[in-house]
């Protein structure tokens, strides 16, 4: 959870307590992001969920505020016991919006791989791959790709069912008339576990494909040890998810059983049609593989086991303001009754990349970060031209004793924000960094106005509070982006130059 001295936490911790609409009393708050605050809530009728609640300040943003509420659609859309349900939204009376979701006890498969000493054992890992797949075929079967497929997303109940979260950033292919496609351009996930043209942000070739490579790299991770592709940076990262083959499982894990080994290797294809023709495909084999590895049938296979529970939150909250880079909504978070997780940094935080007119693609997504130096972060769930976060939790992905939300700010405070930022030092209490990046070229940063060099920029010093990046092309376009700077955090933008893909003007 983050510290409860930043004051969007202590905002968050002073709702405890409350209860919202006179129905949900917030119990307790599981844990908090750039975006959403997560609570254990019960209803006035007994029931107990989970309250996701979108901040205040980014709940009078109607973008964000729609992809928000649209997770909650789209999981339920998905007809399946397998993808966590959403009950209800609707208004705090301070304005934020929130979702009442379903509240679990269990563990991620993130979660046990690293209680497990980050190693699974290849029947455990075929009985999750198993329930997965089957969410994943009825979802595909609705035309909705998830987009953000990997351990963190799985969750492990305390009966070894398999619950499928986070369809925050999930694309509904063949939208209706009515619905807006996810972004135009953007290109959502994590990169540690985006497919080749997820990274590339090749909307048109998004599909349940992209899906099963991600379920891929998951087991490759569980099995392996280690990611499909390794860099020091979710920039760098994301390249290699987009131009690299991926490694074969046999490289970290060659005393697996040789049929495992394949089918791994058969999802991570590079090429689409190399990949299994479907999640049911798929599925089919891993119930082979699981009978010839361990000489009995799939449907006979002991229920996964969890430790006693404790109530805690299994929560990637994707920091994506504007746009947003986890997709949708802002937030990806997911809150659950857990077992307590281990604390250790994030394989990289969900990244969204929202490509934008002409060359020049702007980043949307922006997350905050607690730390440096870890294992390569996932981009928010949204966002390709986007902000990505280094986050020791997420996308994932701010309170303490006072309640009330500030008021908004009056049109002079908002015009000191946009001033040029006040040289800090890094040892001020009150100092955040700002890490700039451009995909596919390199631009002129400034600051709030003030020249910062080119790009790459990593964890510049700057003042708390909202400042603007600018990145300036030497052909004279140039894109802003407001971003959010929390004090000890890391916020990352990333601005990516590419060429506009025709299929996605679809606004």
């Amino acid at each position: 959870m983050s510290d409860a001295t930043d004051p969007v936490t202590a905002r968050a911790i002073a709702r405890v307590g409350r209860t919202l609409r006179d129905k949900w009393r917030l119990d307790r708050l599981l844990g908090v992001g750039g975006m959403a605050a997560v609570y254990a809530a019960t209803h006035r009728n007994g029931s107990r969920g989970a309250i996701k609640m979108l901040h205040v300040e980014l709940s009078v943003e109607p973008e964000i505020r729609a992809r928000f509420l649209r997770e909650g659609y789209v999981a339920n859309s998905v007809g399946h016991p397998g993808a966590v349900r959403v009950l209800d939204d609707d208004v705090a009376e301070d304005g934020a919006v929130f979702l009442v979701m379903e509240l679990l006890s269990g563990e991620t498969l993130e979660g046990r791989w690293e209680r497990k000493g980050k190693r699974l054992g290849a029947a455990e890992v075929l009985r999750a791959m198993d329930q997965l797949l089957d969410v994943l075929a009825a979802a595909h079967d609705r035309g909705i790709v998830h987009r953000d497929i990997k351990p963190e997303n799985v969750f492990v109940n305390h009966d070894g069912t398999i619950k499928l979260l986070d369809f925050g950033i999930a694309r509904l292919r063949g939208n209706g008339p009515g619905e807006r496609p996810t972004v135009s351009g953007a290109a959502l996930g994590t990169p540690a576990f985006m497919a080749p043209e997820q990274a590339m942000g090749t909307s048109s070739a998004i599909g349940p494909a992209s899906d099963l490579w991600a379920v891929g790299a998951s087991m490759f991770l569980l099995l392996g040890g280690r990611t499909v592709h390794e860099a020091d940076s979710s920039n760098a990262l994301l390249i290699r998810a987009a131009t690299t083959r991926a490694r074969s499982l046999a490289t970290l894990a060659p005393k697996l059983p040789p049929p495992l080994i394949e089918l791994v290797d058969r999802a991570l294809a590079f090429e689409i049609p190399a990949r299994w023709a479907s999640a049911r495909d798929m599925q089919e084999a891993v119930r082979d593989v699981y009978e010839e590895i361990t000489g009995g049938p799939m449907h006979g296979a002991p229920p996964l086991s969890v430790p006693a529970p404790r109530e805690s939150a299994a929560i990637r909250i994707a920091e994506r303001p504007s746009n947003a880079t986890t997709g949708g909504a802002g937030a990806s978070t997911r809150a659950v009754l857990s077992s307590p997780p281990s604390r250790k940094p994030r394989i990289a935080p969900a990244v969204w990349v929202a490509t934008g007119a002409g060359a020049l693609l702007a980043v949307v997504a922006v997350a905050l970060a607690v730390g440096r130096g870890r294992r390569a972060t996932p981009m928010p769930a949204q966002a390709t031209a986007s902000s990505v976060t280094t986050p020791s939790q997420p996308i994932a992905s701010a309170p303490a004793s006072v309640v009330a939300e500030p008021p908004p700010a009056p049109a002079s405070a908002s015009a000191s924000a946009s001033a040029p930022a006040p040289a800090t030092s890094a040892d001020d209490p009150h100092a955040a960094r700002l890490s700039v990046f451009a995909q596919g070229g390199t631009c002129e940063i400034t600051i709030d106005d003030v020249p910062s060099g080119k790009t790459p920029i990593d964890a510049v010093v700057v003042p708390a509070g909202e400042r603007r990046v600018t990145c300036r092309l030497p052909t004279g376009g140039a894109v802003t982006r407001r971003v959010r700077a929390i004090a000890g955090k890391t916020a990352v933008v990333a601005f990516a130059m590419a060429p506009v893909d025709p299929m996605d003007k679809r606004k």
